[in-house]
């Protein structure tokens, strides 16, 4: 079993065809982590002409870009329901509506922009865990289609094989306009469109404070030196380091939780059709999340949940979700798992994305889990903002998250968290 993400075995280069060393002594814009947000940033302020210089503390894209299952939802954690009670009834609709701008603009960037990263509309299906949660999932179809652009409805127990060959669930709901995607092949696409439009990108630099000066212009301490820049847009969500200040105000406001995915050993298309019909995008209701998927080529069954583990996957990790992965499928308890790694998934406390300014300084993050989509959708929308121009601000542009008590970027807390989702799993 390989411990490393499966995306990155494609013969695209993941690696800039250039990295910089060095670093220029001004810019008007920096741009700090070289994911998905950042460079769809980068991307949106070089076609205007702008200076843009990108800093990445480690290799662009190694972080949650190129480990994500590639489940392309836009999806809001909350439900419909669960957001119009918090938020009201038109705020619910704008965020969902925006999902579905986001999704359909993603689609249109890689079509235009000439990026094969296998885009696949499959829609999804989410496997009801009780009849009670099917119940709620039904609410929730009758919401969600009253917002133009949902493809929503129920499959009933009986007819639950007709879209996955298991008996676990409780029926379940489809969402036709969900889709998936390769991550590493959607990277390398967008890393070579964003090169080509003059950014600037320097691998392992690390930004450690910044300095007002009385005026717009801010200078930026990093491993490579100093470097004068007029605006600065942070992009670095749940890769936000813990070592230096400059990352300390988002880090107080966002908790990276672990996620960890198993890939299986190939299975042959026929087979992976016959569990998964209609080789959708898949979930569950539980509270301790799966999802799962065929991998674009629908030869093998991709599955990911919570990790035990902090850095490398352990072999109980991989057990837990091999458990998991047969709880669905008991036809695979044979199979082997010829895949593992972790990645970090960034939340808020609102558990919503969000755009915001702090002292001059831009920061999008908190994707809670559907970054595929919106990390990509936020970096052109923080971009318009920077620069003053766009029809339709984001519907989450607003003021800065609140600060998680008693906390610096470590959640100590999580092991706590995850003990009280699974004994509220195993209460259902």
């Amino acid at each position: 079993m390989k411990r490393r993400a499966f995306w990155w075995d494609i013969e695209e280069s993941l690696r800039p065809a250039h990295t910089h060393t060095v670093l220029p002594r001004e810019t008007e814009f920096l741009i700090v982590g070289a994911g998905y947000t950042g460079l769809s940033a980068a991307l949106s302020l070089a076609r205007q002409g702008k200076q843009v210089v990108v800093l990445d503390a480690g290799l662009p894209g190694f972080g949650a870009s190129t480990r994500n299952g590639g489940i392309c939802s836009g999806q809001i954690r909350l439900s419909h329901g669960a957001l119009s009670d918090t938020h009201g009834q038109a705020f619910a609709d704008e965020a969902y509506a925006e999902g579905i701008t986001a999704r359909l603009d993603l689609k249109t960037f890689c079509d235009e922009e000439g990026i094969d990263c296998q885009f696949q509309m499959t829609g999804r299906f989410t496997g009801a865990v009780t009849p009670k949660d099917y119940e709620a999932q039904a609410r929730e179809v009758e919401r969600l289609n009253r917002v133009p652009g949902h493809e929503a409805y129920m499959v009933p127990r009986a007819e639950q094989h007709r879209e996955i060959q298991t008996d676990l669930f409780h029926g379940g709901m489809v969402r036709g306009e969900i889709g998936g995607f390769h991550p590493g092949k959607f990277f390398a696409g967008l890393l070579r469109v964003v090169e080509a439009s003059g950014a600037k990108l320097f691998s392992q630099v690390i930004v450690q404070d910044f300095q007002p000066t009385g005026t717009s212009v801010k200078i930026v301490q990093t491993s490579l030196g100093d470097i004068k820049a007029h605006t600065i847009i942070v992009a670095t969500n749940a890769y936000t380091g813990h070592k230096y200040k400059f990352g300390q105000y988002l880090r107080q406001r966002l908790v990276p939780v672990q996620s960890q995915i198993i890939v299986t050993e190939k299975l042959g298309e026929s087979r992976v059709r016959d569990l998964m019909p209609h080789l959708r995008m898949y979930g569950n209701t539980a509270n301790l999340y799966s999802y799962f998927r065929p991998t674009p080529d629908r030869d093998r069954i991709l599955l990911g949940s919570r990790s035990f583990d902090r850095k490398t996957p352990s072999d109980r990790s991989v057990l837990y979700l091999k458990r998991r992965l047969v709880e669905i499928f008991p036809d695979l308890a044979d199979c082997k798992i010829d895949y593992s790694w972790l990645g970090n998934v960034g939340f808020t406390r609102a558990q919503l994305p969000v755009i915001f300014q702090k002292e001059g300084i831009y920061y999008a993050a908190g994707y809670a889990g559907s970054g595929t989509v919106w990390a990509r959708w936020m970096g052109k929308k923080v971009a318009e903002l920077a620069l003053g121009t766009g029809n339709r601000p984001s519907v989450f542009y607003s003021k800065a998250p609140p600060k998680v008590p008693l906390y610096d970027g470590k959640p100590w807390f999580l092991p706590v968290v995850h003990r009280y989702f699974a004994a509220k799993d195993r209460w259902k």
